[in-house]
């Protein structure tokens, strides 16, 4: 007994909290490169040089296809939920940006939005079926990277933009700005804390509170151990708020309709985003702003209550594309 000391007990212990947080992190890094149960798992290669990996669920030939995009930290796990409640006969397109769960990075530049705007518009390009039109919803970073893919491309028929990113977010709101130095005292710590296998400590039980019976539970709080999940937040983050900070870029003028879905609480919390909101839906040919009641950010795509109105709205959207798309061709026939 005399061999054990207080400083050999104490290296011990954190010896051993060591070993355990790197088993889960690697248990973590196995788990998010999964596929995803009823989709077909793809794979992309871009011309950035990133391999991007989608997921795609085929609904009726003919009928519309929609790409999920998820925000900051978020993979296509984020849009499970909301997948469960959409209408089966669409077609669902999720995929991981470069970095995220299977999706490697591989390009030689330093990170812009423009290089993941680029993947996705090559992800389309690969996995939509040109039979009926596309619609791309996007949530938070998420939502202004579809808004600008579909600037660049006339494969995008409509927008869905789900609490969306705004590039003038920051000047915008006072206390947006404030809020955003904490997530960016959290995302210069998170990457070399997940690497050292810390995601184990976090208390996921708060941060995932949203999703609470989510059967997709478990899965987003691996995801928040994951290194790749942080490395790729990171890097999207850098680029992002000085992005932001610096006043972004206005906003591209479409001829689609662009629809938004506001979280209660973001409209409650910060009102000024809903001037943010009405410049998106003033971008497009026609559109509203959905607000989804009692919901959060994050409840919007992964709260078992909230995700079902999202889908909801979603479909209400992509039906005023297709009318809207309808109504075109008969008076292009017509003329």
């Amino acid at each position: 007994m005399s061999g054990l000391t207080f400083p050999r007990l104490t290296t011990a212990g954190l010896a051993t909290c060591l070993a355990a947080g790197l088993t889960h992190r690697a248990y973590a890094d196995l788990m998010c490169r999964r596929g995803h149960d009823g989709f077909e798992r793809r794979q992309v290669r871009c011309d950035s040089g990133n391999i991007l990996t989608y997921h795609v669920r085929r609904g009726a030939p003919g009928r519309p296809t929609l790409v999920l995009e998820a925000g900051l930290m978020n993979t296509s796990a984020a849009w499970l939920l909301v997948a469960g409640h959409l209408d089966p006969g669409l077609s669902l397109l999720l995929y991981d940006r470069a970095g995220y769960r299977s999706s490697l990075r591989r390009c030689p530049e330093d990170y812009s939005l423009t290089e993941s705007v680029n993947d996705l518009l090559e992800v389309i390009a690969d996995g939509v079926d040109a039979e009926g039109p596309c619609v791309a919803a996007g949530h938070s970073l998420g939502g202004y990277l579809v808004h600008r893919a579909a600037a660049a491309s006339d494969r995008v028929h409509g927008l869905v933009l789900v609490d969306p990113t705004h590039p003038r977010e920051l000047l915008h709101s006072r206390r947006q700005r404030e809020g955003s130095r904490g997530v960016n005292l959290t995302m210069k710590l998170g990457p070399w804390s997940a690497a050292l296998g810390a995601g184990l400590l976090i208390d996921k039980k708060g941060l995932f509170a949203y999703a609470e019976g989510s059967p997709h539970y478990r899965t987003l709080r691996l995801e928040g151990s994951a290194t790749s999940t942080w490395r790729a937040a990171h890097r999207e983050w850098n680029y992002s708020y000085a992005f932001m900070l610096d006043g972004g870029r206005p906003l591209d003028r479409l001829r689609i309709p662009v629809e938004v879905v506001a979280a209660a609480s973001t409209l409650r919390d910060t009102p000024e985003h809903g001037d943010l909101y009405k410049e998106y839906l003033a971008s497009g040919t026609a559109g509203r702003i959905v607000t989804v009641p009692e919901s959060t950010h994050l409840s919007l795509t992964g709260g078992i209550e909230h995700a079902p109105l999202t889908a909801r709205a979603i479909e209400e959207a992509v039906a005023t594309v297709v009318e809207t798309r309808g109504n075109t061709e008969n008076e292009g026939a017509s003329a």
